[in-house]
């Protein structure tokens, strides 16, 4: 079974049809897991397992309901999924944050947890053939009580028009993820953040804008094959800090 039968599973046998109907913690109350909140140094969270039961130790600093939600589930999917490989996971932001170099449990407990807060069936229909703007994922975040990032790499996986994410550390790439869909692919990674774009503006100067802004496509892609058939394509891009030295960009199409 992999982790998104594991939570597809765990949603059917609470009888879960939206996610006003249960919260993170009934849910952890229900598989005999106590969660409580303090001061944590280098972990946003962590989880005690004994047995059938477990501790899941949320770090107070915290303040976004979304992501103490991602952590929850986070913890909750190595407990059902990985309780018999250690007894205790403690993950930093950058366990949460980076989704493409950490070992397989990881990004297991990372799947997990999306397709928990965000099943495949409800976000798909709340969704279903809209455009993607800053708006729509701000809908969807509250309505599934998740974070923007969270929910920006949901529609990145499994929404119906292209769009990309990019994480960046220092003014490197470090990883990217993007839709099958999406025209510009091609970025090296490791290599410096691109100085035209919203990301480089704030890496070189220190400026992050509030609200989406338009760049060109060849600021981000020039070095991509392709771009030679999309010289004239606008991009919309908008910058958020997920940890203290990291730093998303989504990117999508007009």
């Amino acid at each position: 079974m992999n982790s998104i039968q594991h939570a597809q599973n765990l949603l059917s046998e609470i009888g879960w049809e939206s996610p006003s109907d249960f919260t993170l913690l009934e849910i952890a109350n229900y598989l005999n897991i106590n969660i409580k909140e303090v001061p944590i140094s280098g972990s946003q969270g962590r989880i005690l397992i004994n047995g059938n039961s477990a501790i899941i130790t949320i770090d107070s600093g915290l303040t976004h309901e979304g992501k103490k939600n991602f952590v929850i589930a986070h913890e909750i999917g190595h407990f059902l999924m990985h309780k018999s490989l250690i007894s205790i996971f403690s993950d930093t932001e950058k366990t949460l944050s980076d989704w493409h170099t950490k070992g397989p449990h990881e990004n297991e407990a990372n799947s997990f947890a999306t397709e928990l807060l965000m099943p495949f069936v409800a976000f798909k229909s709340f969704i279903n053939k809209k455009k993607l703007s800053l708006n729509l994922i701000e809908k969807a975040s509250e309505y599934f009580n998740t974070s923007i990032l969270a929910t920006f790499l949901r529609y990145v996986d499994i929404g119906d028009f292209p769009a990309m994410v990019v994480y960046m550390e220092n003014n490197k790439i470090i990883w990217k993820k993007h839709s099958h869909d999406f025209p510009l692919t091609f970025l090296n990674i490791g290599s410096q953040v691109p100085e035209y774009t919203v990301a480089g503006d704030y890496f070189t100067r220190g400026n992050r804008e509030e609200k989406p802004e338009k760049i060109e496509a060849i600021e981000w892609f020039a070095n991509d094959f392709n771009i030679k058939y999309n010289k004239n394509l606008i991009l919309w891009e908008q910058c958020y800090k997920v940890s203290s030295k990291g730093l998303i960009s989504c990117i999508w199409t007009e």
